[in-house]
């Protein structure tokens, strides 16, 4: 297995559109009107915002269920996830398990890597199409 790319970084905020504007205003992002939005089966709302070949992703959750809510409360605002781009994730996923890593099982292109295995950080590996 071989990292592509940081494909984006996955940032918990309490308001999206606070957050958007203040990385608009003060770094000259723009959020992508062609991604992102509510997300209901996650609880969440989204925006994405390009820089360079990544994208920063502000999330923000809708319920108090689920993973990102679990760390609004636990921590606030914050860095939630960095997403890596594999070729292949399922590959990816059987190699890191190879290794000892603790990865949840592939989904719509998606797997997560525990971070207890990635030094803390909570790591998605994703497969796109197209690139």
């Amino acid at each position: 297995m071989k990292a592509k790319r940081i494909d984006h970084v996955g940032i918990v905020v309490k308001n999206l559109e606070e957050a958007t504007a203040t990385y608009a205003r003060n770094f000259g992002l723009t959020v992508d009107p062609a991604r992102g939005g509510e997300v209901p089966a996650l609880g969440i709302k989204n925006a994405f915002m390009p820089i360079g070949d990544s994208d920063l992703e502000f999330i923000q959750p809708l319920t108090d269920q689920g993973p990102v809510a679990q760390f609004a409360k636990e921590r606030g605002e914050g860095q939630f996830l960095l997403s890596i781009e594999v070729d292949d994730v399922a590959a990816a996923v059987e190699h890191l398990r190879s290794l000892g890593f603790r990865v949840g099982d592939p989904n719509n292109g998606v797997a997560f890597v525990s971070p207890k295995s990635s030094h803390g950080v909570n790591l998605q590996l994703i497969q796109r199409q197209g690139r």
